[in-house]
């Protein structure tokens, strides 16, 4: 079990644990890089095989989640079989794999599946890792424990019969469950010269393969899961302009691709701006530098959709509500433009969130109210056929009398939707609208948005053929109803009950 608090300045916040560590499957460890840098006037590429992304690529169950099959991209959309557009709402439970490693605490992960099923979310985003620590996945380089993986098999499974994908995440940027600094010190413990967390991106890696022990099912070959996530958040401070972590994703992408070949890849950005074309670093969180290029890393080979965070009251602390509104509109415009001008992709808000400070009272109508904000955001852009096509809050728990220790969980930033019905029925009534845009034809979208739009090679499908004119006619009917019920509430929120 793990709770999260935020250490917060005038310049950047860290994720600080204060209590264990949980699930994995992507690891890495020593390695090397020809020369630093920053010294050189091209990029290098790291020596070797970049990371090793352990006990990923294994099994699951053949139900198809959310009725499609894998899920591949065309254009700036996500599809299924038959070239059909699907829409995430998705959540956040990065605790799935630790609760389900314990036979006796299961239930827990069933019933987070099953209220999410009921409220319509079909994307879940968790954690595939946990190096090193009193509850690993990774005990130590190349070591695994059994009970982990069977809870990690466990959650695939119960995920695939409620027709929820899975968003898997490879490692930790941070300290919390291991991360890059567990590798460090392994690498380092193993004789390599390594000193700091951030030598982790010039590091070697291995790959073993994982057979699903409930389903008999590879999980390379299950439609489950949706996509890999190489790190949650990587940041890389030693190199600002973000050359370091560029070539690892330019490593690592196209190697996850080589042992898996049908799941979509990406980096796990948080959307920071650097240098380079395109970039613009003025819109980041005070202006900082974190290491990371928005729309240069995400144009790496192997990566096929990107990814933002949204946190503006932590991101902006002691910053007013109206400049939190400002950065927030500025923020989700700029990577919804940058994306169909540069990328081409889709794009997911894969965490957001607003905290709820405990020792002054829980504002949920404000919280309800930013939940209004990103939902309308997303769903205004996929309503259009715009890049940005859905997204997953952080994050969903459970009370504590369904499963003992969930208040440990508790971050500020919990929503239970057995205990929050507004914001239950804020998130339903956006997945009923998702829900009203699956199934287009992706074509006809390519067309609505090829002014917007850069060809894509590689994973991507081709634009082409006719679509179904009047099933789209009627969805579309169907999501503005859903639509003007959500506005009408939205307005109700934010000119009666914020008052």
């Amino acid at each position: 079990m793990r709770l999260y608090i935020y250490k917060k300045n005038a310049h950047e916040f860290d994720r600080v644990a204060l209590h264990e560590q949980v699930t994995s499957l992507v690891q890495v460890q020593g390695a090397s890089c020809a020369t630093h840098m920053a010294a050189m006037t091209t990029r290098p590429r790291p020596a070797a095989a970049a990371i090793i992304i352990a006990a990923v690529f294994g099994a699951a169950a053949a139900a198809a989640s959310g009725g499609g099959g894998m899920v591949g991209v065309d254009g700036t959309q996500f599809v299924v079989e038959g070239g059909r557009t699907i829409y995430f709402s998705g959540f956040n439970a990065y605790w799935l794999m630790m609760m389900a490693s314990d036979p006796a605490r299961r239930a827990a992960v069933v019933a987070a599946f099953t209220q999410a099923s009921a409220r319509g979310l079909n994307l879940a985003r968790t954690w595939a890792f946990s190096d090193g620590g009193d509850q690993p996945l990774q005990s130590s380089p190349g070591v695994y424990d059994e009970a982990m993986f069977q809870g990690l098999d466990f959650v695939i499974a119960e995920a695939g019969r409620r027709g929820i994908y899975l968003l898997l995440c490879l490692t930790n940027n941070f300290e919390n469950f291991g991360g890059k600094r567990q590798y460090v010190w392994w690498a380092r413990d193993a004789g390599h010269n390594l000193t700091a967390d951030d030598d982790f991106f010039t590091s070697t890696v291995t790959v073993l393969t994982r057979v699903n022990t409930l389903t008999g099912v590879a999980y390379k070959d299950d439609p489950t899961i949706f996509a890999w996530e190489l790190m949650n958040e990587p940041r890389c401070y030693a190199d600002p302009t973000g050359a370091m972590v560029q070539a690892w994703v330019e490593e690592m992408a196209p190697y996850v691709k080589s042992v898996d070949g049908r799941h979509l890849v990406t980096p796990g950005l948080e959307g920071f701006y650097g240098d380079g074309e395109h970039e613009r670093k003025e819109l980041n969180p005070w202006g900082i530098y974190y290491g990371t290029n928005y729309v240069a890393t995400h144009r790496a080979a192997g990566v096929d959709f990107a990814t933002i965070h949204l946190y503006p009251d932590v991101w902006l602390w002691g910053s007013t509500a109206d400049e939190q509104a400002t950065f927030f509109r500025n923020w989700t415009q700029s990577h919804i433009d940058a994306t169909a001008a540069y990328l081409g992709m889709p794009l997911l808000v894969t965490e957001y969130g607003k905290f709820l400070w405990k020792e002054v009272g829980a504002n949920k109508a404000q919280r309800n109210y930013f939940l209004d904000l990103v939902l309308d955001a997303i769903y205004a852009s996929a309503s259009r056929g715009g890049p940005l096509v859905g997204g997953a809050f952080w994050q969903l728990l459970l009370d504590d009398d369904v499963v003992a220790g969930m208040d440990d969980l508790r971050d500020g930033y919990e929503i239970i939707l057995a205990e929050d019905s507004r914001a239950a029925s804020i998130i339903g009534e956006h997945s009923e609208q998702l829900a009203a845009l699956n199934g287009q034809d992706a074509d006809v979208l390519c067309r609505r948005a090829s002014s917007h739009r850069k060809t894509r090679l590689g994973n991507s499908l081709s634009c082409g053929g006719s679509g179904d004119t009047l099933e789209l006619l009627l969805r579309m009917v169907l999501a503005c109803f859903v639509s003007l019920s959500r506005s009408i509430s939205s307005f109700i929120v934010q000119n009666l009950i914020l008052l």
